[in-house]
């Protein structure tokens, strides 16, 4: 009997692999040039004319695919503004590719392809990836990257405090500090950005935004302790030679965001964006005499450039530049410029931020083919087009037969940030200047059939100029140069091994040299098994370190009318992050297989650096104290996520997370992290009409209670009370126009007095950074779009 389960366990999923074929698919640009595409659907043609789809399947960010055998034998692929492909297959395969060519009337004579996935999960990473797409970006108003994430569990997004519209976001239970990000995987948003970086991105500038939970991969820095985040850029590339968005709300809130891409001719092509934005109504909903969020103006340009040689080798650069002023306080404060005297009578925030970033993006083939793509509808494509140092993909590899198989091929990757910071909050002032370059060069290479390595070498220098004038409360007031030159070097490998779509195990390490804290060792392993079509398992476990920006990473105690104190010098953060996904398919949905989800990940600290608001509020000088853990720090996170198609253009998508997220403070103990919420579920209903000229979407939320901070909390309101909110959103979409309409927080629920005595501004007891809930009530926007 034991021998009948064993075989069965063994040969059942090589069986049911066998059924299944396996592929690509490709957008081809005016000259060939070729892109995967996300969420293309792949689908088995009706066995008579005008018959029934049964089975609908829809590719990963990097154009992946797998589908069960059908009783046809003509396999269709097809993607939004592309005419669809047909190929004739016999035998189950594992290398078929389509290759999908511009058609203006493709939406007409496709319409199960309009619906591009809002937000879908890869079936192919072994990191368990949730992507939001272009087509989930549009679901709401999006106007920056921390409103891009209403629709997803797995990250809560927040304010940092109730005066400067710092957005802060949280995974795994953890600050967002602890989540690497990344630009089409290059480190971004660090140090002095991270508080108000999460607004620098417009979201109308990005294509799509990756979200990986757990170790990362060592090929870019050892900074990932709880996950990271992806953003992909719209294309150099892409066939839009005008993309406009306009959008305003009942606060008169108004930004302007246009993209135009050019290929100039067989080598070059080139992409614009441009973003406006401001906010030019007061607004004081609670009558607390706080503006409810500061009056920002924001300008970014962007442009971005790709050089393709016929030998396969690319080149991609480019630049972006900010500007922004935040003004916040009291609504009669009078805003001087950070560095003059401040106000001393009416409670104000200036913050000036100015930025500049630049990179080099060099990949070349080590083995050179041929780019002219011939496409045979009767058998699989014999396509070996590059895409190395494509910013779609961070394996840099090459298309051709084997999906696994990567020809050698070298990857450059230089990047400079430049990021001047001028702020004052009431009376304390602090001003930041930091200087980084990366560089990262990688050799990546199949060693036969299923094993893969990459080795580089990375560098990242930062020079960074940090003052603090700390005045409290009571007259006392005291400096601090926190400015330190941090450069690290190392060294990094990273085993593949990938058997077909059945398996796959990345094993990799880097050593690297830090200049303040010496040499650091990360290890990290992940694991994707499919032990069917069904049903895939992932696991992860891996180490990752931070150096804390002491400030930034705690922006909020500068709102406060504490004294700020240091208690020891800094550590390294270090932290092992542990995670395990099961994925199943359901049967039952209308284009595709339901799916269910359920994970787990726990992630241990061996040091955290702790600003302690609660030791010392009772001492004659309020104060609020740093210093390095003493004891454990940990984050339990459970979470499951159901999406289904219940019927034609109606999608659902349910996921609930529930952290437990413990620290041992000073007097006090293990207790939950404050202000952490223990839970969220979120609902997102979308309906698409049959001839895709209207989209429907309403998401519901449900979040949890958190921990209030003991100096604020009693002993009836030692938590936050549990509390939902809503967001509706109507598109109407005529030819080139969508013209949309939408509200947030449609429950008008905001945070009761999310100000400590709002009424003393310059007393010891003030306090804007106790915040759990949301600061603005209902509001309405609307806007349009326009593609040419």
């Amino acid at each position: 009997m034991k021998k009948t389960i064993f075989y069965f366990l063994i040969f059942f999923p090589l069986f049911s692999y066998a059924q299944q074929f396996t592929g690509k698919v490709f957008i081809a640009g005016d000259r060939g040039r070729l892109e995967p595409a996300a969420a293309a659907a792949v689908f088995w043609a009706p066995e008579t004319p005008g018959g029934t789809v049964k089975e609908v399947v829809y590719t990963d960010e990097n154009g992946g695919f797998r589908i069960a055998a059908g009783k046809s034998h003509l396999l269709v692929a097809a993607y939004m503004g592309f005419a669809p492909d047909t190929i004739h297959v016999h035998e189950p395969s594992h290398n078929i590719e389509f290759i999908l060519h511009e058609d203006a009337g493709a939406l007409e004579t496709v319409h199960i392809l309009g619906r591009q996935k809002g937000n879908l999960i890869s079936k192919f990473t072994p990191i368990k990836t949730e992507v939001i797409t272009a087509a989930g970006l549009c679901k709401m108003a999006c106007c920056n990257l921390a409103e891009s994430f209403e629709n997803s569990a797995s990250v809560t997004v927040g304010y940092a405090d109730a005066v400067t519209g710092a957005r802060q976001i949280r995974l795994l239970g953890l600050s967002g500090n602890y989540t690497q990000m990344l630009e089409e995987n290059r480190p971004a948003m660090r140090g002095v950005q991270v508080p108000f970086g999460f607004s620098f991105v417009p979201g109308q500038w990005l294509e799509s935004i990756q979200i990986a939970k757990g170790t990362g991969s060592v090929v870019n820095g050892y900074e990932a302790v709880t996950g990271q985040i992806n953003m992909e850029y719209r294309k150099p590339t892409a066939q839009l030679p005008f993309y406009l968005n306009l959008f305003l709300n009942d606060a008169l809130r108004t930004e302007a965001n246009i993209a135009s891409a050019l290929q100039l001719n067989d080598h070059w092509s080139t992409i614009t964006l441009a973003h406006v934005s401001a906010d030019l109504l007061p607004h004081d909903g609670n009558n607390d005499g706080f503006l409810d969020e500061p009056l920002t103006n924001r300008y970014q340009l962007a442009n971005r450039w790709l050089y393709e040689h016929q030998s396969g080798a690319q080149v991609r650069f480019g630049f972006r530049g900010l500007y922004e002023d935040r003004k916040g306080g009291q609504t009669n404060a009078v805003w001087v410029m950070p560095g003059q005297a401040p106000e001393q009578t009416r409670w104000g925030s200036r913050i000036l931020n100015k930025g500049l970033n630049a990179y080099l993006k060099i990949g070349i083939p080590l083995v050179a083919h041929d780019h002219d793509h011939d496409h045979d509808h009767d058998h699989d494509h014999d396509h070996d087009g590059d895409d190395h140092d494509d910013d779609d993909h961070d394996d840099h590899g090459d298309h051709d037969h084997d999906d696994n198989h990567v020809d050698p091929n070298i990857a450059i990757v230089l990047d400079y940030n430049l990021h001047e910071q001028n702020t004052y909050f009431g009376l304390k002032e602090f001003n930041a200047f930091q200087q980084e370059f990366f560089a990262n060069a990688m050799f990546l290479s199949s060693i036969g059939k299923y094993h893969k390595i990459s080795l580089g070498l990375s560098a990242h220098l930062e020079h960074l100029d940090q003052t603090l004038w700390d005045r409290w409360a009571g007259g006392g007031e005291e400096f601090y140069d926190l400015g330190r030159k941090e450069h690290a070097f190392g060294g990094f490998g990273e085993y593949t091994l990938q058997v077909d779509d059945k398996l796959v195990f990345i094993a990799g390490a880097r050593a690297d040299y830090n200049t303040v804290f010496g040499w650091l060792f990360t290890p990290g392993a992940n694991v994707r098994y499919n032990f069917t079509e069904e049903m895939v398992l992932r696991a992860s476990a891996g180490r990752g370190f931070r150096s804390p920006y002491v400030i930034t990473d705690n922006i909020g105690s500068l709102s406060t009318g504490r004294r700020l104190l240091f208690e020891g010098t800094p550590q390294m953060e270090e932290a092992w992050t542990y995670g395990v996904n099961l994925t199943f398919d359901l049967p039952f949905g209308y284009e595709e297989p339901s799916t269910f989800s359920v994970e787990y990940f726990r992630t241990d600290f061996k040091n955290q650096m702790i600003a302690d608001q609660e030791f010392m509020f009772n001492a004659p000088v309020p104060a609020v104290l740093f210093y390095n853990l003493e004891g454990r720090s940990y984050t339990n996170t459970y979470q499951a996520d159901f999406t289904a198609d219940l019927f034609r253009g109606f999608t659902l998508l349910a996921t609930f997370r529930y952290n437990q997220s413990k620290v041992d403070l000073k007097g006090q103990g293990l207790v939950d992290r404050p202000l952490t919420s223990k839970y969220k579920g979120v609902l997102n209903l979308q309906y698409t009409t049959p001839s895709e000229n209207w989209v429907f979407d309403v998401t519901g939320q449900l979040n949890g209670p958190a921990r209030i901070p003991s100096f604020a909390a009693t002993e009836e309101d030692a938590y936050s009370p549990v509390f939902p909110m809503f967001f509706a959103q109507v598109t109407r979409k005529i030819n080139k126009w969508e013209i949309y309409v939408g509200g947030e927080n449609l429950l008008n629920y905001k945070q009761p007095n999310p100000i400590i005595s709002a009424d003393d501004p310059f007393s010891p007891h003030f306090n804007a950074s106790v915040i759990w809930g949301p600061l603005m009530g209902i509001r309405v926007y609307g806007g349009l779009r326009f593609t040419l």
